[in-house]
């Protein structure tokens, strides 16, 4: 692989603003006319009330727009190799149709980031992810493939929610009922040509459709045309982060830093201290040492016979006594009905990447819940660790029990036939 400089140049990106290929129908529906900024694009932040449309995505049918995720096409006649140096799942076992959710990673073993890999026929594949442009294209040099950014190109409606298959099959007119996790299947909604995948970041039964841009009223109108009859609402980018955080679901520049070539398309980045592998993300499973290379296989192999530095778990934070310690101050409590994007340290870290992030209020399960980057003898549920939280140019402690993740049950897999 090419060295790479110490410096990358960043890809130069002008600084402006897109609505999505949705944003017509979502500015109409978004009452409290709050936005919120996704790489280079807007989308409602909150339509009507997060509890509400999470109560929605968990029970009913929830639609939304996840146009700004990253797109891009790796093809040709090296496409496979690429793909299966890129990625540590074996891009040779994917079928075409199929879709693998996997980590990638820089030599040392770190994440440059993680994503949806889909191949589309032999020779093609789609990836969707953060911006990831740059790094593609460093890995892809000396190879006969060609790398496109399909961004602005397609829209993406996501369907999450049990009910969410009974508004597909309404606006295609098709059986989806045999259509399997992680599997894609091509589709006509409101005269249009639509790629479905079973996918979602919410935990439920769910589905992303793909739709070139300027197809996205037309398959909108539709989709929300035939979820009438099964109540459906739209849910803001909120309640679908607070939902992936209750699925225990990471998500790069919140949880950890990327260690690639790329500006993220989050708004907020975690301190590049915060680089981290998958076993340290709780994402080990994904990881085949079977393969005969990948980028970062000899620092994971390293790892895997060491040890890692610090464990995923899930986080109860005490949230009465950041409010009885912010009242003894005379400080206005936090909102806890937003995600806290900025990792917060735990006390006692001796190695400077032991943390809680994705820190928010769940409305699902009632508590102040997150993800605890902690050192091995502290994984096991049951066990407290403390949160230091800042209140003013103080940092108190907080006490957190360490869970199991998901807080909620994942009920996206679920067969449904």
């Amino acid at each position: 692989m090419p060295p790479i400089s110490p410096e990358p140049q960043q890809e130069h990106r002008p600084v402006r603003w897109l609505g999505t290929p949705f944003a017509a129908r979502t500015a109409a529906l978004n009452r409290n006319a709050l936005w919120m900024s996704w790489d280079r694009m807007m989308i409602a932040d909150v339509f009507t009330d997060l509890s509400e449309e999470l109560h929605t995505i968990r029970t009913g049918v929830a639609i939304g727009d996840m146009s700004p995720l990253s797109k891009y096409e790796i093809h040709g006649k090296d496409a496979v190799t690429v793909v299966d140096r890129l990625i540590t799942r074996d891009a040779s076992k994917l079928q075409i149709g199929q879709t693998y959710y996997t980590p990638w990673c820089n030599d040392e073993g770190k994440l440059v980031n993680d994503g949806l890999v889909i191949r589309v026929d032999a020779s093609t594949f789609r990836l969707s992810a953060d911006p990831n442009l740059l790094w593609l294209r460093h890995c892809a040099e000396g190879y006969d493939v060609e790398i496109h950014d399909l961004t602005e190109d397609y829209g993406i409606i996501t369907l999450q929610g049990p009910k969410s298959t009974e508004v597909l099959e309404a606006a295609s007119g098709a059986d989806w009922g045999d259509l399997r996790f992680s599997r894609l299947r091509t589709t006509s909604i409101g005269g249009c040509d639509v790629d479905v995948l079973r996918q979602g970041f919410t935990g439920e039964v769910g589905y992303e459709l793909w739709m070139r841009a300027e197809d996205g009223i037309s398959v909108w109108d539709a989709v929300f045309d035939a979820g009438e009859r099964y109540d459906i609402k739209p849910a803001g980018g909120l309640a679908e982060d607070v939902a992936r955080i209750e699925a225990g679901l990471l998500i790069v520049g919140y949880d950890y830093t990327a260690a690639g070539l790329d500006s993220q398309g989050a708004s907020v980045q975690v301190a590049a201290r915060y680089e981290a592998t998958p076993f340290e993300l709780g994402l080990g499973r994904l990881v085949d040492f079977s393969k005969e290379e990948f980028i970062g296989k000899a620092a994971l192999v390293r790892e895997a016979a060491t040890g890692s530095r610090t464990h995923n778990v899930g986080l109860e934070i005490d949230w009465r006594t950041i409010v009885r310690e912010c009242e003894r101050r005379n400080a206005a409590p936090p909102n806890f009905g937003r995600v806290r994007w900025v990792p917060l340290p735990l006390k006692g870290d001796a190695v400077g990447n032991q943390r809680a992030s994705s820190i928010t209020w769940s409305p699902t399960t009632g508590k102040l819940i997150g993800f605890g980057h902690v050192p091995p003898a502290s994984a096991a549920p049951g066990n407290t660790v403390t949160v230091l939280w800042p209140i003013g140019e103080e940092q108190v402690d907080v006490p957190a029990v360490v869970v199991d993740l998901p807080f909620v049950t994942r009920r996206r897999s679920t067969s449904l036939s």
